[in-house]
């Protein structure tokens, strides 16, 4: 099977060229193909050119309200993607795509949660996702919350209360999506996030997929931080009944 390489990264601005060119050469190191962006900080419609860059299919969703939001999904040029559609909205918390990819059709969901009253958001973004939805569903996100502080925090509590924490889980399940990293680490405490206020470490950035897709994800991490305060999560995903790449044998 073929496989598909994801990053998801709270890159906290990427207005400044130096910093994009480094996180760019740093995505293709990682071999990264499609990767998720929250807090691009892009003004509204004034997200740069990147047309010569090596991730140029570029789609994005800006605030016309705040340059402090902004998600975007970058495809790497030589992935052999056929956009099918998107689905944005004005406040620059999530960007919806669906396409295909090696006769497989995906939806890559990208969310950016906002610090308050993340179950309401939830409720209103998952029915979203299920009417769009089609293929294989992959959702990158930065939720701004640990889903269980006991694990996902290094202080070990929240100010969200327990039973507003559990509503959100429940919600995430009922859709099927399953936290691709915490299933395939059930036992290790890591994090994604370091809050230099208050000096603590916290897991708010997940890749999640369905379960009945969860025995294709491989190879799945949590990465440096290095151009932000938030910790790159990567996935490998297999893509099933994909064709295998044709060589051309020429002679010696």
């Amino acid at each position: 099977m073929a496989e598909l390489r994801l990053i998801t990264y709270n890159v906290r601005g990427l207005k400044s060229p130096i910093k994009r060119n480094q996180i760019f050469r740093q995505f293709q190191r990682d071999k990264a193909q499609v990767v998720f962006l929250q807090e691009t900080h892009y003004k509204h419609n004034k997200a740069p050119n990147l047309s010569r860059s090596i991730y140029n299919l570029w789609d994005h969703s800006t605030s016309e309200y705040s340059n402090k939001l902004g998600v975007s999904i970058k495809i790497h040029k030589n992935t052999p993607f056929a956009l099918n559609s998107i689905k944005t909205e004005p406040h620059g918390r999530y960007l919806f795509v669906k396409g295909v990819i090696e006769n497989q059709t995906f939806t890559w969901v990208n969310l950016y949660a906002p610090n308050t009253s993340q179950k309401k958001w939830l409720l209103d973004i998952l029915p979203k996702i299920e009417d769009f939805r089609e293929g294989i569903l992959i959702v990158a996100s930065d939720l701004n919350i640990s889903l269980n502080p006991t694990l996902y925090s290094s202080v070990g509590k929240s100010a969200i209360s327990k039973s507003e924490l559990l509503a959100i889980q429940h919600e995430l399940h009922s859709n099927g999506l399953i936290d691709s990293w915490r299933a395939t680490h059930p036992t290790i405490t890591d994090y994604t996030h370091y809050s230099s206020p208050h000096n603590s470490y916290h897991r708010l950035d997940h890749i999640f997929v369905p379960n009945s897709f969860l025995h294709l994800c491989t190879d799945i991490n949590i990465g440096s931080m290095i151009h932000s305060d938030h910790f790159p999560v990567s996935l490998t995903f297999q893509i099933p009944n994909s064709a295998p790449k044709a060589y051309i044998w020429r002679i010696n």
